[in-house]
């Protein structure tokens, strides 16, 4: 299956200054560019999906359960000894 798109003249004239530097054919560049995004894509919706369970199924920290693991101090507060 074959599809077509519109390119802006500034995008193409880039394509094609990639495409003579890399000796890759422009169709080559695009296509792993999409293949690229979609695979980031995908992963940001599964990591979003992972937390929205976590958060359903209550695995959360507080904020200063959060500094107190780390060990770091809040903005302001004075540590210690």
């Amino acid at each position: 299956m074959s599809n077509t798109i519109t390119l802006p003249q500034t995008i193409f004239k880039r394509l094609e200054k990639i495409s003579a530097g890399t000796r890759r054919t422009p169709q080559a560049i695009i296509k792993q560019a999409i293949t690229d995004r979609l695979e980031y894509e995908e992963w940001k919706l599964e990591q979003i999906d992972a937390g929205l369970a976590d958060i359903k199924a209550g695995r959360v920290y507080s904020t200063d359960e959060v500094y107190k693991k780390l060990g770091l101090l809040k903005h302001g507060s004075k540590k210690t000894a």
